[in-house]
């Protein structure tokens, strides 16, 4: 397991708990990250690199470290896969350094908080989660079956996309979000957080997350990240027009329309998106 953040310590222990592998071992460039994986019983040891006889490796890095480490384990035996949160971009970083493994199966964990480090990683954060799997034309059907049971394992559902309909659709159902808080954190003072209430709360969570991690997925996703923006843009103007206007039966029209879109997100995640 190549990071021992968030995602990397949750799969670590869900995969324990499930007996998937016999030996998990930790690659961490940040020593205390690395400890503290060990402490925590996440990893049975930690070691400077993948050894020749892994049988499976997790890229559970940023996603803008998956590419390199997918490059220099392209002749490894061990089946590849990912956490990263945009596939397109580091298919093509991949592509631009040779072909890819036909043993990498990229993979997206719908999952997590604003929180990192060994000490956010818990075993149950995939239960019910979705994780998006975007094969490649070559991706080696076997590798990619037994990816899947190992998502499925630790509770999580599996679903199909291609890459950069995956970037697309991440690019307004996460990335945005997390840029909009990131934005709107800015004009917020002491004064006004000393007023705040559980709408501040709702809405700003995620604007603690990690910047290490959120600026290189914003460059990873720009064209779909400016593209989703652009319409964000264009749904505020007509939010701000309404506003100017007074017109108050066509806000309550543009507050309910959007009452329905998020009610919908319900009945949606209740009919499933797995492949089974």
């Amino acid at each position: 397991m190549v990071g021992t953040g968030l995602i990397g310590g949750s799969f670590a222990l869900a995969a324990r708990r499930a007996g998937l592998f016999d030996d998990i071992v930790g690659i961490e460039p940040d020593a205390e990250r690395g400890r503290r994986a060990l402490a925590l019983g996440q990893v049975d040891r930690i070691a400077r690199d993948v050894a020749d006889d892994a049988d499976a490796v997790l890229l559970a890095g940023p996603s803008h470290s998956v590419a390199p480490w997918v490059t220099r384990l392209a002749g490894h035996r061990a089946v590849l896969f990912d956490v990263a949160s945009v596939k397109g971009a580091v298919l093509q970083q991949v592509r631009s350094e040779g072909p890819i493994p036909a043993r990498f199966v990229p993979c997206h964990p719908l999952a997590g908080s604003e929180r990192s480090g060994p000490d956010a990683a818990q075993a149950e954060l995939f239960r019910d989660a979705e994780v998006i799997v975007t094969p490649t034309p070559v991706t080696d059907v076997a590798a990619l079956d037994r990816v899947c049971g190992w998502w499925r394992a630790v509770g999580a559902r599996v679903s199909r996309m291609e890459p950069d309909h995956h970037d697309a659709v991440l690019a307004v159902t996460s990335h945005l979000p997390h840029l909009l808080a990131f934005a709107y954190l800015q004009q917020v003072d002491d004064e006004h957080v000393r007023h705040a209430a559980g709408g501040f709360r709702d809405f700003t969570r995620i604007g603690a997350a990690d910047a290490d991690m959120w600026a290189p997925i914003f460059e990873l996703n720009r064209d779909a990240l400016l593209a989703a923006l652009g319409d964000l843009e264009t749904s505020l103007g007509r939010a701000r027009r309404l506003l100017q206007d007074g017109d108050g039966s066509a806000m309550r029209a543009f507050i309910r329309e959007a009452a329905l879109r998020r009610g919908r997100e319900a009945a949606v995640r209740g009919a499933g998106t797995g492949d089974g």
